[in-house]
């Protein structure tokens, strides 16, 4: 049985590099009409999608790299600057949460689209993806990889749903984001200086 002291770290470095804790502020301008019983269903439900396209990306990046014959230094400073950039962007306030005005959810509206961009790119992005690709590079087993894949869900799912209940006001959401973003750059920085030791040490 692999032990959850192994699985936790690298699930929290999938989480800590996730696009929910970069977006904050993009998810609750999407569901500002609803009220709080509907955000958590359609939450619920947008995580739901995110798992199945989690595993697509993971299947995706797993047949990419393999094709390509990537090494794992490439894979690991590739992976850094990507978690790095999506880190500095909600640090320094880049992401313009009305480029999403069109996809926002409208309570009264009976038209209101099903399918929304909340799973995907705004919870799991490209600045998760980039992290998946460096545990790729690990070359675990598949079933370790899962068991990693499942448990960050998991974890992101819980955060999403802490963030968009418990923080009020976009000058709240936007300082939160903010914070969240130094930890982002920070595992991406240590994602980009393993890549490096490994490339040139």
């Amino acid at each position: 049985m692999i032990q959850f002291s192994f699985l936790l770290p690298q699930a929290c470095v999938l989480l800590l590099a996730s696009d929910s804790l970069t977006n904050i502020l993009a998810i609750h301008c999407l569901l500002l009409d609803y009220s709080l019983k509907q955000r958590i269903l359609t939450l619920l439900r947008e995580s739901c999608f995110a798992l199945i396209a989690m595993f697509a990306l993971y299947g995706i990046a797993l047949g990419s790299l393999k094709v390509l014959n990537t090494p794992a230094c490439a894979i690991q400073v590739v992976g850094g600057i990507a978690v790095t950039i999506a880190g500095v962007r909600a640090v320094l306030r880049l992401g313009k949460q009305e480029t999403w005005a069109p996809y926002k959810f409208d309570s009264r509206d009976a038209n209101c689209p099903y399918l929304s961009p909340i799973a995907t790119p705004l919870m799991f992005g490209p600045s998760w993806l980039a992290a998946c690709c460096t545990l790729i590079g690990k070359n675990h087993n598949t079933l370790i990889n899962v068991q990693i894949l499942v448990l960050s869900w998991v974890l992101i799912t819980l955060a999403t749903l802490s963030l968009q209940m418990f923080c009020k006001g976009n000058k709240v959401i936007l300082a939160t984001q903010t914070v969240l973003g130094l930890f982002v750059t920070i595992v991406g920085t240590q994602l980009l200086v393993l890549g490096l030791q490994q490339a040139f040490l």
